[in-house]
């Protein structure tokens, strides 16, 4: 009996796992982490040869954490084995519409805000994918419903038939080079959520960066944009007001006054999902409603405390170097930034010439200090601090007293010390009140 070999356990494997075997299918596993637990009633073919681990296999389910260069993942596709993602596996089940929101800033906050709209307007929908529920564990289960999808470039890499009626980049910069190898690859994946749509779909693009902009020169759905600077065919600031034109007419949809989400990047992120939720149907008011209500997901410069005077802010979904200079330039006030994390092989050359000067102390800790401090400029206005620890990085930091506020902005992901930006922020907070309280 031909099997489907899931490649990679963790959540996506044990979501995918569940959905295959709910529809009878045989199921195999291959995980070369011999710390993860792998259900005892699963096979898991670690160890075994590449020809033996592919035997009898007729369909390859990847983990988002494993790449394309895996040996099981090229063996199987020189085999003539379908390779799909979770998010792929999800989509062949679902029986309901799918919101997909990609970009490399502010996906989950976009995700959440048109989720928290539609279930305003009544709508069931789910917010998952990559922002912590995988698509494959709840798709089956969902008929009628609208999946709003976190899609990050990893899940795109192992589509093939997916086609979200609702497509949206919200903002493309350098990001995962120690994955995809350079910015162009890093730029097709993210095209590609565009790749199957057709005429009866939409395509929500960001006006405002060049990148995602030149998307439309490939795509076949209907183009809608969203534009904090200029008035567009879909959601737009004007004049400290948001609006939404579907082409013929303009409704007024909130005063900008009423997100209460810091920085110019979340405004952007407000009318991507304006957008959505206009073309979905859902009335102006509805809109408004949800977003004056919508606070940010966690960890996105996130207001902590203030201690003697100092806002301490708790940045640490800030895992690329674009991110981390919008939360410094939605700072009211010079700023202490501490930064640094695991090393993605992505270059700082360009970091500190859009280093807004509000930033006077630097702090850098975590494994890819020394890679950001090669480049800082020879005659810098702001101190620069490297420290072992982040306790001893957030204990320098409290000691400024020229500065009104401390970001943590790392800049880069985790895994150096964490398993996730979540644990890196919580243990963050507990080392602000340990200190504050000590």
């Amino acid at each position: 009996m031909s099997k489907t070999l899931i490649v990679g356990w963790g959540s996506s494997g044990r979501s995918a796992c569940g959905l295959l075997r709910r529809h009878g299918r045989d199921v195999v596993c291959f995980d070369d982490n011999e710390g993860d637990t792998v259900d005892g009633e699963i096979e898991n073919r670690r160890g075994m040869s590449l020809e033996n681990a592919l035997e009898d296999i007729e369909l390859v389910v990847v983990n988002p954490a494993v790449p394309d260069t895996h040996p099981i993942v090229r063996g199987a596709r020189a085999k003539g084995i379908e390779v799909i993602g979770e998010i792929e596996l999800g989509y062949r089940y679902f029986n309901g519409n799918t919101v997909a929101v990609t970009g490399t800033n502010g996906k989950t906050t976009t995700v959440s805000l048109i989720r928290d709209i539609f279930l305003k307007a009544g709508i069931d929908a789910y917010a998952l994918g990559n922002i912590g529920v995988p698509f494959s564990q709840e798709a089956d289960r969902l008929s009628g419903a609208v999946a709003v999808l976190e899609i990050s470039s990893f899940q795109l890499e192992t589509t093939s038939r997916f086609a979200p009626k609702y497509a949206v980049c919200l903002n493309v910069t350098p990001d995962h080079i120690e994955r995809h190898k350079t910015f162009d690859e890093y730029v097709r994946l993210k095209a590609r959520l565009f790749e199957n749509q057709t005429k009866g779909d939409y395509a929500i693009l960001n006006h405002d960066d060049a990148v995602t902009k030149a998307f439309s020169l490939h795509i076949n759905s209907e183009i809608y944009w969203f534009s904090a600077k200029e008035r567009v065919k879909g959601a737009f600031a004007e004049n400290g007001k948001i609006y939404f034109n579907d082409g013929e007419n303009t409704a007024f949809i909130c005063d900008t006054s009423d997100v209460a989400l810091k920085g110019q990047h979340n405004l952007s992120n407000v009318l991507a999902a304006v957008t959505v939720s206009a073309l979905y149907g859902i009335k102006p008011e509805t809109i408004a409603a949800a977003v004056k209500e919508f606070k940010a997901p966690r960890y996105r410069i996130e207001y902590i405390k203030t201690y003697k005077n100092l806002r301490i802010y708790n940045d640490s979904k800030a895992t690329n170097i674009d991110s981390t200079i919008r939360a410094c330039e939605s700072m009211d006030g010079d700023t202490a930034l501490i930064m640094g994390g695991w090393d993605k092989k992505i270059s700082y050359e360009n970091f500190f010439a859009r280093l807004p000067e509000k930033v006077r102390h630097i702090v850098c800790c975590g494994d890819n200090s020394d890679e950001i401090i090669k480049w800082i400029p020879q005659y810098a206005d702001y101190t620069v601090i490297k420290t072992a620890t982040l306790e001893r990085a957030v204990e320098v930091s409290l000691g400024y007293s020229d500065v009104s506020n401390l970001l943590f902005s790392p800049s880069t992901s985790s895994y150096d010390r964490y398993s996730d930006y979540r644990q890196r922020g919580r243990h963050f907070d507990e080392i602000v009140k340990a200190l504050a309280n000590g």
